[in-house]
């Protein structure tokens, strides 16, 4: 539990102290983090349509 608490608080998701007890700014941390993981693979998602896209225009545009 430390190792996640220091983790977490080394990428900006602040668990509080590093105490070894899942307390609820441990808790929200983990969530936090979940959910910008959620997001960023999502955007990466969205990216890859997008390109898909753009390369289906330009070789239908003969590039």
């Amino acid at each position: 539990m430390k190792q996640l608490q220091r983790v977490l608080n080394a990428v900006y998701f602040k668990s509080g102290a590093v105490d070894g007890i899942l307390g609820p700014k441990t808790v929200e941390a983990i969530s936090d983090s979940r959910w910008f993981t959620y997001r960023m693979k999502l955007m990466e998602y969205m990216v890859r349509i997008h390109v898909r896209n753009l390369q289906a225009v330009l070789k239908s545009k003969g590039y």
